[in-house]
C-alpha cells in the first residue's frame, strides 16, 4: 500500500489520492546510488522530489547535522552500514519539508540517541497538522505516537479508528492465535491418549449465560459470569473439591479459586449433580476469555477436567483503556511553589 501511495507499485484496481509532497523511507536504500557520496546523494534524492539546486543548498546542512554521521558524509554510500544509511535516507525525508511522511519500520535500526531524535522530529510533524503514516510491529510506540491506526492482515483491511481500540482488537487477536496454536498442540497429545482416567465423568452440555453471539457467550463489562455444568459419579468418593480458574485468550490466569478451601467441597455421592458458579461483576475489560476447572478428591488426585477452556467474550460500548482487567484511579496535580 505505501509503494503504491509513493508510485513506486501500481494499483492493479481502484484509485489513490495524493494531495501535497510525499517523503518516504520504506526501505534502508531507497532512493541511494551506492557509488555516490552521502553528500551526492543528498543532492539527488532532492532532484528526484522536485527541490531546486538552491532550496537543496539551503537545507544541506541540516540534513548533514541530523545524520551526524561525520567524515562518513562524503564517502560513498556502499560503505556505510545499515544504521548510517537510516540515518541519512531520515535525516533526508524529515528536512526537505514534505506534506506526507511516510516510515516503514525503519526507526528499529541505529541507536536510542538517534530514534528518540526522530521521534522528537516527527512530533513536530504532527504538531504542524502533518500527515504522517507510520508502519510498525511495535505496539508501544504506536500507542505513544499515533492517533489513528489502521490493522492490515495479509493485505485486506481488518479495522480503522482511534489508535487504543484498535491496538486492543489487535492484540486480542494475537492472543487469540497463540492460544489456537498451544490448544492445537494440547489436542495433538490428548489424541495419542494420554488423558485422564477417572470413575468421573461428565454428562449433558457445558452451560454459559450471557447472550449467544458468534456460537460464543457474550457478556456485557460488569455483567456476572454465570455458568453450569454436571458431572456423574458411579462410585463414592471421599470429599470432592471443585475448582476453576479464569484466563485470557493467551491462557494468562487472571483467578484461580482455592481447591484446598472448604467452601468449595461439592456432592460426591454416587449419582449425577449439577454444580453453578457465579463470578460477581467481574472488572474485566472487552476481550475473549476463557474457564477451565477441575474435580480433585481428598488426596488430592485429579479425578476430571471439565469444559475444557470453554470461551466467552466481554464487550463494552466505548473504549476506556487497555489491558485485562478495569482499574479505578484517582488524578490530581498540585502546583510546587518556588522560592
Amino acid at each position: 500500500m505505501l509503494k503504491i501511495i509513493t508510485g513506486v507499485a501500481a494499483a492493479t484496481k481502484g484509485t489513490v489520492e495524493v494531495n501535497g509532497r510525499v517523503a518516504a523511507m520504506l526501505e534502508l536504500k531507497t532512493g541511494f546510488d551506492n557509488e555516490l557520496t552521502g553528500i551526492e546523494n543528498i543532492d539527488q534524492r532532492a532532484l528526484t522530489l522536485g527541490i531546486s539546486p538552491e532550496r537543496t543548498t539551503e537545507m544541506k546542512d541540516k540534513i548533514i547535522a541530523f545524520a551526524d554521521i561525520g567524515e562518513h558524509i562524503n564517502q560513498p554510500v556502499r560503505t556505510y552500514s545499515s544504521g548510517m544509511k537510516a540515518r541519512l535516507g531520515f535525516a533526508i525525508s524529515v528536512n526537505i519539508d514534505p506534506d506526507i511522511l511516510i516510515i516503514d519500520e525503519v526507526l528499529s535500526v541505529g541507536d536510542n540517541v538517534f530514534r528518540l531524535k526522530c521521534i522528537e522530529k516527527m512530533d513536530e510533524f504532527r504538531k504542524a497538522n502533518k500527515t504522517i503514516l507510520f508502519v510498525s510491529h511495535s505496539l508501544a510506540t504506536v500507542k505513544s505516537f499515533c492517533t489513528k491506526a489502521m490493522w492490515i492482515k495479509e493485505g485486506v483491511l481488518q479495522n480503522y479508528g482511534e489508535v487504543g481500540p484498535i491496538v486492543q482488537e489487535y492484540e486480542d487477536y494475537l492472543r487469540l492465535e497463540r492460544a489456537r496454536q498451544r490448544a492445537a498442540a494440547r489436542e495433538e497429545v490428548e489424541a495419542e491418549g494420554l488423558r485422564v482416567k477417572s470413575d468421573i465423568f461428565i454428562t449433558g452440555k457445558f452451560k454459559m449465560g450471557g447472550v449467544i453471539q458468534n456460537d460464543i457467550p457474550t457478556f456485557e463489562m460488569g455483567e456476572s459470569i454465570v455458568f453450569r455444568f454436571t458431572y456423574t459419579i458411579k462410585e463414592p468418593i471421599e470429599t470432592l473439591r471443585f475448582c476453576f480458574s479464569l484466563t485470557n485468550a493467551e491462557e494468562i490466569e487472571i483467578f484461580g479459586s482455592d481447591k484446598q478451601d472448604a467452601s468449595n467441597i461439592v456432592d460426591s455421592s454416587v449419582g449425577t449433580h449439577t454444580i453453578r458458579v457465579r463470578v460477581k461483576h467481574p472488572r474485566l475489560l472487552a476481550g475473549e476469555y476463557q474457564i477451565s476447572g477441575s474435580l480433585w478428591s481428598a488426596n488430592s488426585m485429579l479425578h476430571q477436567d471439565y469444559a475444557n477452556r470453554v470461551p466467552f467474550v466481554v464487550k463494552q460500548d466505548e473504549f476506556i483503556g487497555s489491558g485485562i482487567v478495569k482499574m479505578d484511579y484517582a488524578l490530581s496535580v498540585d502546583k510546587v511553589k518556588i522560592r
